[in-house]
């Protein structure tokens, strides 16, 4: 298969391929887990721990830069990130299953970021430079379309098994099997889409890079305003890193809890008692009294669409049991703090069901990612990075507005929650080309892949720290401050973005005459 003109045929599943491990370890694990009864605070922690296998990506970046070729390299690796995902589905029934599929979603993790590593030197050594650039918004496009089709359509899949088998243990786990049948899949595709040679059209071959691991890491520290471009690299991601770990338990929390006052059993209504005589009047409540308050106070759960009483959990085992009554135990400690006060208590999320989430980012926020990244790429490869990087930034944060306006205010209509993903979706697919098209001048000279892959791994540090502890911070703010906080966090970001500098016209396809 030549290189020069196939390339429609081979880009978009290898970036997909990238793309959905990508989303599926990062992403979807974190409404698995939400739905699975995990607490914010462990979710914002170990799921961004997730990311550490970017982070250290170039540390054997040189390894797949000098040993064998890439396309064995991203094969392999999309063979192992499909086993996995198989692994983890087989896994969710178990006892201790959230450990066990950190533990598995670990070796997938370090098997996507290998592929990601290959699939970009791939990428940069089959391409000249001039089609890089129109094909950055291509390849920006379906990896974050392999996202869409994590947090869209994948979870669409399991919202529908939750609500076919009411059970979310077994919808997820029949979720991860598919993931993993579809990875397979899309392997088998690549294996025989993929060019076999590594050389573009365009250049002679060369003679094998002999330069060794210290000289490849050196030549990177040694570019120009290194320090500038790697604070903008950890930096730019500030604010997303944040919110792509607690949007979707915001999306999904209930918009607020309340007591039930009648319709009660034997021991609510002695439970709703204790709470009359003592938590309104600013009582202290003894260990026993309090523990009888988190197991049987009748709390009702406000969706966007019902209201549902909170099912009593049969204590079988002390973890489970204790994640799945979460939500009635922060209840009551917000009662007694308020001491019965509902009024004061704020409302928390949007109250939508799994299906909705899917539903929202599979549809219209897919349809708006598309047009976003494809007009990136277009737009930088027919004017140039420099007249666009401000304008693109700007377009990829500005709609965290949106977010804050939702969780201010929770409009009644679900339309405007469309409206705010629509707009988002957009701007990141149009905004993102931009920052992927400037990691490509960072790699630019010699040791291309092990360079990308170096700048990547600082851009995954950027997500991973600041999402380690958003758990903690939209805990203490609630979900209104902390999109605010999200926001503000994007101003660094953009003030380095101005003094990067680069060729004017870097990315700017140009045509022979």
């Amino acid at each position: 298969m030549k290189t020069d003109n196939k390339p429609w045929f081979w880009i978009p599943l290898l970036n997909f391929a990238s793309g959905l491990p990508y989303a599926v370890i990062i992403s979807v694990s974190v409404i698995m887990y939400k739905k699975l009864g995990i607490s914010n605070k462990d979710i914002g922690l170990y799921t961004s721990l997730l990311y550490l296998p970017w982070v250290i990506k170039p540390l054997w970046s040189p390894f797949i830069e000098l040993v064998g070729t890439k396309r064995k390299w991203f094969l392999s690796m999309q063979l192992l990130i499909s086993i996995a995902f198989l692994l983890v589905g087989f896994t969710i029934p178990a006892n201790g299953f959230f450990m066990m599929t950190l533990a598995i979603f670990w070796v997938a993790a370090f098997a996507s970021a290998s592929n990601d590593i290959a699939s970009d030197g791939f990428y940069l050594l089959v391409l000249p430079e001039d089609k890089q650039s129109f094909f950055i918004g291509i390849r920006s496009t379906f990896y974050r379309l392999a996202m869409l089709a994590g947090n869209g359509l994948i979870v669409l899949l399991a919202g529908y098994l939750e609500h076919k088998y009411s059970d979310n243990t077994k919808a997820w786990s029949y979720t991860m099997i598919a993931v993993g049948l579809l990875m397979t899949f899309i392997t088998v595709y690549n294996f025989f889409s993929t060019p076999r040679t590594e050389i573009n059209a365009g250049e002679k071959p060369v003679a094998a890079n002999k330069q060794s691991f210290a000289s490849i890491f050196a030549s990177f520290f040694r570019k120009k305003q290194i320090i500038i471009v790697l604070s903008f690299i950890l930096l730019f991601r500030l604010g997303e890193s944040q919110l792509i770990k607690m949007l979707t338990p915001f999306l999904v929390d209930p918009i607020k809890y309340e007591l039930v006052e009648t319709g009660l059993d034997e021991g609510q209504a002695k439970a709703l008692e204790l709470y009359n005589s003592k938590v309104k009047n600013g009582e202290k409540l003894s260990d026993s009294e309090l523990q009888f308050l988190y197991a049987k106070l009748p709390v009702l759960v406000e969706m966007r669409d019902q209201k549902k009483q909170l099912k009593e959990v049969e204590n079988k085992d002390k973890e489970e049991y204790k994640n799945a009554n979460k939500a009635r135990i922060d209840f009551v400690n917000l009662l007694i703090t308020n001491k019965g006060n509902q009024k004061t208590i704020k409302k928390g999320g949007m109250g939508l069901e799994t299906e909705d989430i899917g539903l929202i980012y599979g549809t219209f926020g897919l349809i708006a990612l598309t047009l976003g990244g494809i007009l990136g790429g277009i737009a930088i490869s027919k004017q140039g990075l420099t007249k666009w990087m401000l304008p693109m930034i700007l377009t990829m944060h500005l709609p965290i507005i949106g977010f804050i306006l939702l969780a201010h205010f929770h409009p009644a209509s679900i339309y405007y929650i469309y409206a705010v993903v629509i707009v988002e979706q957009f701007g990141y697919g149009f905004g993102f080309a931009a920052f992927m098209m400037y990691l490509i001048y960072v790699a630019e000279g010699e040791s291309k892949t092990a360079h990308y892959a170096l700048a990547t791994g600082f851009m995954a540090m950027g997500m991973m720290l600041p999402g380690m502890v958003s758990g903690y911070i939209q805990e203490y703010l609630g979900y209104g401050n902390f999109f605010i906080w999200v926001f503000l966090a994007t101003i660094p970001g953009i003030i380095l973005s101005r003094f990067l500098i680069f060729p004017k016209d870097f990315g700017k396809e140009y045509q022979e005459v």
